[in-house]
Order: C-alpha cells, then sequence, then structure tokens
C-alpha cells in the first residue's frame, strides 16, 4: 500500500517512524497513521525476541490487531551489520521519530535524539518510557498493570469491603502514554513549522496516568479526602451511584445537580429523599431506598424512563452491549478491515471526526510488507539491496524470520 493510495488525512505529508514492540507507543502511532500520517513501523524477525510469546510474535493476537492498521512495515534486525544505516538513511527524510525502548538503549544503539538529530537537526524526537528518561525510577522495567499500581489506578481500584487490589481489564496506562505522546508530537510538529526547531520529548507512562488524577488531587489537597471514592460524585453520595435493575443488569444514576436529583425523586414519587440525601447520616438509608427502587425495573425501563423524563440514568453496558450498540453504529466507530490471514476483522475507529466521517481503516501493517518499496525510496536497490537480505539486516513479508501468524505456527 503505497502513500499515493492513501486517502488525505489531517496529516498527510507528515511522516513518522515507530521504533517500538508495545503498546504505549504503537497505540499512538496507530492514532497518527489513522489521520493520514505515513507511519513506517519497524518490525523485529522471531528470532529477536527471547523466547516465542504470541502476545510479541503473533500477527493474530488481539493486541497486534488493535494498533498493526495503515502503517507500512520496514523489516529490520538491528542486531545486523548494515540496519542501523537503513535507519539513518529514513530519518534523513522522516518528520518524527517516536521510540520505546528502555532508558539507555537507544543511546547504545546510536538512535538516541542526540544522534539522530545531528543526522536532522529539526527532528521531533519523542521517547515513551515507564517512568521517564531521569528521575531515581528511570530505569525500573514494568508493564501495564505495573504502571497501574505505581499511578494510583490500582488503589482507587480497590474493594471497600474485601479490600482487595484490582487491575482495571483494559490498558488504560499504555493508551494514555501513547496519546499524551500524540499530542506532543502534534505540538512539536507546530513548533517546528513556526520556529524550523525540532524537539526531544520526555513522555512517562507513571505522569501521564497521574496527570488524570488532577481532579481528586485537589480533594486532597484542599479538604483531605484520600479515598477517591468518599467524593460525592464518585459515588459518595446515593444520587451518583450505580444500582442494580430487574433483569440483573444496571443503571447509573448521575443526578449531580440539585434540580436533576428533585425531578427524580418527584418521578418515583420520594419527595421526603430530596433533602436526606445531604444528611451524611442519612445516606446509607437513601442509598438502601434507591436500591429498593431500582430493582422495581429492568434496565431498559428505567433507561426509557430517563430519556422521557430527563432522570440523568444511563445502562451500565458491557463490552457486547456497547460494541452492538445502534448510537456506536451510527457514529461510524465499528468498521471492518482485511486480514491477510483472519480475513475481515472488526476494529474500534480513532474518534476522532473530521468533515463528518471517522478516519478510514484501510490495511493491515503485516511485518516486513513494506520492505522493499521502502528500501527503494532511500535508494537502496539491486546489489545492496541482495547483501541486507543475506545477512539478515532487512527482511521482507514472506520470509521465514518475519512474525507469524497462529495458523502459521500449528
Amino acid at each position: 500500500m503505497t502513500e499515493d493510495r492513501r486517502r488525505e488525512g489531517l496529516l498527510t505529508g507528515v511522516r513518522v517512524l515507530d521504533l517500538s514492540t508495545f503498546s504505549p507507543v504503537r497505540f499512538g502511532t496507530t492514532v497518527l497513521a489513522d489521520l493520514g500520517a505515513d507511519v513506517v513501523q519497524v518490525d523485529r524477525p522471531v528470532s529477536a525476541f527471547r523466547q516465542d510469546i504470541p502476545l510479541l510474535t503473533s500477527t493474530e493476537h488481539p493486541r497486534w490487531l488493535w494498533h498493526s492498521r495503515n502503517k507500512r512495515s520496514l523489516g529490520l534486525d538491528l542486531r545486523q551489520p548494515g540496519a542501523r544505516d537503513v535507519l539513518i538513511r529514513l530519518v534523513e527524510q522522516i518528520d518524527v521519530v517516536i521510540e520505546g525502548f528502555a532508558v539507555g538503549v537507544a543511546g547504545k544503539l546510536g538512535l538516541d535524539y542526540a544522534s539522530l538529530a545531528a543526522v536532522k537537526p529539526d527532528l521531533v524526537y519523542a521517547s515513551v518510557t515507564g517512568f521517564g528518561q531521569t528521575g531515581p525510577n528511570a530505569d525500573v522495567p514494568g508493564h501495564e498493570m505495573n504502571y497501574q499500581a505505581v499511578s494510583g489506578v490500582t488503589a482507587a481500584m480497590t474493594d471497600a469491603n474485601a479490600g482487595t487490589p484490582a487491575i482495571l481489564p483494559f490498558p488504560l496506562s499504555d493508551s494514555v502514554a501513547s496519546l499524551y505522546a500524540v499530542i506532543a508530537v502534534l505540538a512539536a510538529l507546530q513548533r517546528r513549522t513556526r520556529t524550523g526547531q525540532g524537539s526531544c520529548l520526555d513522555i512517562s507512562i507513571q505522569d501521564s496516568v497521574l496527570s488524570l488524577l488532577g481532579y481528586p488531587a485537589q480533594y486532597l489537597w484542599q479538604n483531605g479526602v484520600e479515598n477517591s471514592a468518599e467524593i460525592d460524585e464518585f459515588g459518595a453520595s446515593p444520587t451518583s451511584a450505580p444500582y442494580a435493575t430487574s433483569d440483573g443488569k444496571a443503571v447509573v444514576l448521575g443526578a449531580v445537580e440539585p434540580w436533576v436529583w428533585e425531578r427524580f425523586c418527584a418521578y418515583v414519587d420520594r419527595p421526603e429523599l430530596i433533602e436526606a440525601a445531604d444528611e451524611p447520616e442519612a445516606r446509607e438509608d437513601v442509598r438502601a431506598e434507591l436500591r429498593a427502587i431500582f430493582v422495581g425495573r429492568s434496565r431498559d425501563e428505567w433507561v426509557d424512563a430517563s430519556v422521557k423524563h430527563q432522570l440523568a440514568l444511563t445502562a451500565v453496558l458491557t463490552l457486547p452491549d456497547l460494541l452492538a450498540d445502534p448510537h456506536i453504529d451510527h457514529r461510524g466507530m465499528i468498521a471492518e478491515i482485511a486480514h491477510p490471514t483472519l480475513g475481515a476483522v472488526k476494529q474500534v475507529a480513532t474518534p476522532i471526526n473530521v468533515d463528518g466521517n471517522v478516519p478510514a481503516m484501510e490495511w493491515f501493517e503485516v511485518p516486513g510488507a513494506h520492505t522493499a518499496e521502502l528500501l527503494r525510496e532511500l535508494g537502496i536497490d539491486g546489489e545492496m539491496k541482495d547483501a541486507l537480505t543475506t545477512s539478515g539486516a532487512v527482511f521482507t513479508a514472506g520470509d521465514s524470520s518475519p512474525l507469524p501468524s497462529e495458523s502459521q505456527r500449528g
């Protein structure tokens, strides 16, 4: 899929090099690719991994299907002679490098900001790591569950009754850091347009998640509230909480404004609850009354009543509910894309509606699929390409070395 076959997007003309393996970078570069940037993702051969782990080495793994679309793949093994020279040629032609190496590794490879800025002075260079490039914890390794733990998320998810910490079952930390990297890159590109100056961007996953806790942090600093669950609008008040319904499902009441709470109490004919909800000693009694009220109807009946009477009720949707929701379908958030071994695969779109549509999902990045194309663009062809292939510095799709699918594993 050459660049001239792509649909025009907001970032058409911007070239990005993705030097990463994990989601904190690759999710963000998918967003950039969806918006029209020409993202070249460097993919390593299976032999470069310590073990053949499907999460890292399968093009059919859910992780790969999540963030490997609309990019071009350069099959490259940085352990081999000549591989870095290929990257340096590419850096001369691109605008942005985003890397996810452990602290210090990019420098050892000669792919750090100082080395690459010497090749391209106006380069925008972003590093995404667990704890940033500096500080006492800069060298500490981790993954999603670790970053949730050290960023306050796991503690906030602790069950008040059992006291057991819980991990959010989706990659919040990786995703937030990736999106901050995107924001930083776009801001840096804007400054470069204005001044000609490049940028070195340091994105910490822990910092990124901490930034989401700014609101409860103010409650701690100003009111001494250590547990976010004690904040009214986050469930401490019975007027802003989830309730089970008669069909085994649930709704959330979000009567934050006093007049909305009054409207709800009038609808259920319980005016005595209006003031009781503000009395600390009566709150649990109010919560018990609401449980009894809500369990008398199904989730859909409550949602219908809320739409009609503006009761600030919404359904608690499961993932299957959400992915089948007519509104989500109307917004174009679910689409299909052809996968080389799995056929049509559903995808969740990038939620940026541009001129009436979310960005198109056009193809899956397959390891090494664009190696030959990219080498030609870099002026590498013929004997030099053959030499690089023979040495194992580069590979193309179909070679025995790139990432296999699950079906190829047997």
